[in-house]
């Protein structure tokens, strides 16, 4: 087996490529979210108007009509910064390698923006507890997966598209569900799922594994996935889990969503300027504002595995 240690190799004959981390990419939901307005997009963050419909509707009224004003709601989104940590770099390091480390350092400032804006934006969306009927944040009902947590089943999906359609969402082509890891592997192991479908190949893929869009949702995988404590309180971003604590599938409804980012900036300070290192630094870091938010608390949910 290979031996891996800390710093790299200076010798010019040795093979310059780096090996590919294993960090999950995947932000592929995000095309499902909605852009902002650029006529709504100020300084200050974005603006959106709402008409409250109060119209009703009769059947052989005889009674005078009052006319009614419709009135407005209003909603204001704030920017929010998004930066990462600076990474320094050193002449005598760049002049000995036989790679150019500035170019991999600003590659891997990029990734570490992406997979951070993809965790921001899935923890953005989800409910922040289980308490309101128009954001139904549900809990699985299968069987034990040997580990305390009751798996995710077909059967779970249908019911949480009953709750879905209370809601009288305008769209049902933008039934977003992103399902996480334990999930995917739920329903590919669900029994239920081969009685309904007598060609899984309707539900799965069976090259990838990768659970196809029926029953009026959006199927998205990701690793990158919300968590709920037994009180149904969703925890901190980036949160280790404690006992009880369950991950869960975030539902969207694309229309009330809103994410926009400015132009990246990558911020670079040359060892050219610094005068009093011994060995001249360079400095990196990636740095833009952005805002990503649920416009209305109507149309999100989650799915969470309950505990056994």
């Amino acid at each position: 087996m290979a031996d891996i240690a800390d710093g790299n190799w200076l010798n010019q004959y040795v093979a310059p490529q780096l090996l590919v981390e294993f960090r999950n990419y995947n932000d592929a939901f995000l095309s499902a979210l909605k852009s902002a307005p650029k006529a709504a997009v100020t300084a200050d963050g974005i603006r959106f108007n709402k008409l409250i419909n109060n119209v009703g509707f009769y059947v052989d009224n005889t009674a005078d009509f009052v006319a009614k004003k419709m009135t407005g709601k209003k909603v204001f989104i704030e920017w929010e910064k998004y930066d990462t940590d600076p990474t320094e770099v050193d002449d005598s390091e760049v002049r000995a390698l036989n790679y150019d480390k500035r170019s991999e350092v600003r590659t891997k400032h990029t990734e570490a923006f992406k997979i951070g804006y993809r965790d921001h934006v899935i923890w953005k969306l989800a409910p922040d507890d289980n308490t309101a009927s128009e954001m139904p944040v549900m809990r699985t009902t299968g069987g034990n997966d040997g580990n305390g947590r009751k798996r995710m089943t077909f059967a779970d999906l249908v019911q949480y598209l009953e709750l879905i359609k209370t809601l009288n969402l305008p769209k049902q082509d933008e039934f977003n569900m992103v399902l996480c890891p334990n999930h995917q592997t739920d329903l590919i192991l669900d029994r239920d799922s081969a009685a309904y479908f007598a060609n899984k190949q309707i539900f799965f893929d069976p090259v990838t594994g990768k659970v196809n869009s029926v029953m009026g949702f959006k199927f998205w995988e990701n690793n990158a996935a919300v968590a709920y404590a037994a009180d149904g309180n969703k925890l901190a971003k980036g949160a280790a889990l404690g006992a009880g604590d369950q991950y869960g599938s975030t539902f969207f409804y694309g229309p009330n969503t809103v994410k926009h980012i400015e132009k990246v900036k990558t911020l670079y300070k040359p060892e050219t300027m610094d005068t009093e290192s011994a060995d001249p630094k360079s400095t990196f870091r990636t740095q833009t504002y952005g805002l990503i938010d649920r416009v209305v608390d109507y149309g999100f949910g989650a799915i969470v595995s309950a505990n056994v």
